[in-house]
């Protein structure tokens, strides 16, 4: 399996380039993640799976490919709640402040670990 595109920091294999060319990724565009470089986890044994269900082996050469695995952003941002960690926190921005912990929907975070596929898009619905 050949393994072409690098990770980025944000977790998707490199999916663009800068006009200086050098990777980037454009789904996670201006995140600083989004460009910085980061060492490809091992994808052996591991699957990915598209939104309509189709798995096909893990391998950063597939469309949009995001590892999400131990250790991963998916695997430490994402608590056992399902909200983000930033939902747990209060924010004066958002239009209702209050975090999920607040609201009663999760009683504190906890990181959810790492998932037992890796995402991608096969094409399913289309590229344009």
């Amino acid at each position: 399996m050949t393994m072409s595109k690098p990770m980025m920091k944000c977790g998707h294999a490199a999916n663009a380039t800068r006009e200086d060319g050098s990777h980037c990724c454009a789904i996670c565009s201006p995140d600083d993640k989004a460009y910085i470089l980061a060492h490809t986890p091992d994808l052996t044994g591991r699957q990915a799976r598209c939104s309509c269900m189709r798995l096909t082996p893990s391998s950063t050469d597939l469309a949009f490919f995001e590892y999400r695995g131990p250790g991963s952003r998916i695997a430490v941002e994402t608590c056992k709640c399902n909200y983000h960690r930033v939902a747990h926190q209060r924010d004066p921005k958002r239009v209702d402040p209050s975090s999920v912990v607040e609201l009663g929907k999760c009683s504190g975070f906890v990181a959810n670990g790492g998932h037992e596929y890796d995402s991608y898009y096969c094409g399913h619905a289309g590229w344009d």
